[in-house]
């Protein structure tokens, strides 16, 4: 298994450091041009991988990547971001060199250089994650034997590989479809497979196998798979706004046509703050002592992401609603807002950080549909934290300091995080009726979120 991921992890840099001048040309082109090409360049690359020792799986999952790679810094390079071609980190540890040229350094280019060296790392051992994008024994297969124990069989193997040997799998029962599969292949082998009943009833038994990535962490070998559920849509009749908090991780309000509070509430954000600013402190010592640090939190900070998810998902089944979530693209890649090198990300305003809550809207994008939901809308959060909910009235001053908020003119008071909830959820109604706007004219006064919240409680209100 290692052999054919190291394999694969050599092609993938060869194959990639082959389509740079090419991708390179795209900058700044047109979407649909920049997708008829990575789709050339994606065709390109498969017949490279021909030529290179690997399996079956490994010829199409590599590619795939490669596009996927290229799409991301085209996609980055394109929103202003000073985005690097990945090149893949030195074997040996820099550090050492980079410090005797920081020692001899002049000018500023040199010290940025040296700077830059010194913070890099030496690739481990561990190959990359090779993406398996077929379901069949040309890719991979989860089956399960009598005992009701569960296996993996990945096709791995070229011809040319000296694990290429016969493997004989009978009478077991391939959990995509419930059949019964008997074969014999030489590209491939059969794995034993360990995971939680939980996951066992929730995707293995109620999903379809779809792709998979296998993943080797420290001599340990994972296999994350993605599953298709069929579900039965649901009709929303509510619609649930997402605010990020600042004392909780994040707060929602459920509200229904006519503006009317069903239900909100926050979720506890506590322990991530408090875990953040620990491994910050930790961070920083480091760095002091060593000149470097490799603390990270990133873990913790994805398994809340996914647990804040499962809490949004539960909220959005029992009232049907329709997730609204605010739209942080043009902030989380903006340059204004790109972190400089080597500045910590210390003193967080919001608990749930940019590059957190988007990482949240790509998490919600597949939970919800699983439960029947729609994906979640985005709405631009401009004005959601300072025009009154109640009554419309929009002015700054209303957001009397981070955690409360009270209009001016109608005197409504509430907790700020609550508030922006309900005008996120509220602002997704008024773009259904009004629609979005036309860009490079400006917007009629009575087309105006305030205003046309005005009107809507008034209506209610009769």
């Amino acid at each position: 298994m290692l052999d054919s991921m190291r394999r694969a992890d050599r092609a993938y840099w060869t194959l990639l450091d082959a389509i740079e001048e090419p991708t390179k040309q795209l900058i700044g082109k047109d979407k649909k041009i920049v997708r008829e090409e990575l789709t050339k360049l994606k065709k390109s690359v498969e017949m490279m991988a021909v030529k290179f020792p690997l399996g079956e799986s490994a010829k199409n999952g590599v590619p795939f990547d490669i596009r996927a790679q290229a799409k991301s810094f085209l996609e980055l390079i394109n929103v202003g971001q000073d985005a690097s071609w990945p090149t893949r980190k030195p074997k040996e540890d820099p550090y050492p060199e980079a410090l005797n040229l920081l020692t001899q350094a002049i000018t500023l280019e040199e010290l940025t250089t040296a700077t830059e060296a010194m913070s890099s790392r030496p690739r481990s051992n561990d190959p990359r994650p090779l993406s398996i994008m077929r379901n069949d024994y040309r890719g991979t297969q989860l089956l399960e034997d009598d005992k009701a124990r569960l296996f993996a069989w990945i096709n791995l193997h070229g011809q040319k590989s000296r694990f290429y040997r016969p493997v004989t799998v009978a009478n077991m029962v391939n959990t995509r479809n419930g059949e019964i599969v008997s074969f014999k292949r030489l590209s491939g082998d059969l794995f034993p497979l360990e995971c939680s009943k939980w996951h066992y009833e929730r995707f293995i038994k109620e999903g379809q196998l779809q792709s998979s990535k296998l993943i080797c962490r420290k001599d340990s070998f994972y296999l994350a798979c993605t599953f298709e559920f069929v579900r039965e849509d649901i009709d929303c009749v509510t619609y649930l706004g997402i605010d990020r908090g600042i004392e909780e991780i994040a707060s929602y309000a459920v509200i229904t046509d006519d503006l009317k509070l069903l239900d909100q509430g926050s979720f506890e954000g506590s322990t991530l703050r408090d875990y953040q600013r620990k491994k910050e402190a930790r961070a920083k010592e480091t760095q002091r002592r060593k000149g470097q640090s490799n603390i990270s939190w990133r873990a913790f900070a994805d398994h809340t992401v996914h647990s804040l998810a499962n809490k949004i998902v539960d909220a959005a089944l029992i009232h049907a609603s329709q997730v609204v979530i605010e739209d942080l693209t043009a902030i989380s890649q903006g340059p204004q807002h790109k972190r400089p090198k080597f500045r910590p990300r210390n003193n967080l305003t919001k608990v749930l950080n940019r590059a957190q809550y988007q990482k949240l809207a790509n998490v919600l994008e597949y939970k919800l549909p699983a439960v029947g939901l729609p994906p979640p809308r985005l709405v631009h959060a401009a004005g959601t934290s300072i025009t009154c909910n109640n009554c419309g009235y929009r002015d700054k001053e209303n957001r009397k300091s981070q955690a409360e908020f009270k209009c001016l003119e109608c005197g409504h008071a509430e907790n700020a995080d609550l508030h922006a909830a309900k005008n996120i959820a509220a602002k997704y109604i008024y773009w259904k009726e009004v629609g979005p706007k036309v860009k490079g004219k400006k917007l009629v006064d009575k087309y105006k979120y305030e205003n046309w919240l005005r009107e809507r409680r008034q209506r209610s209100t009769n």
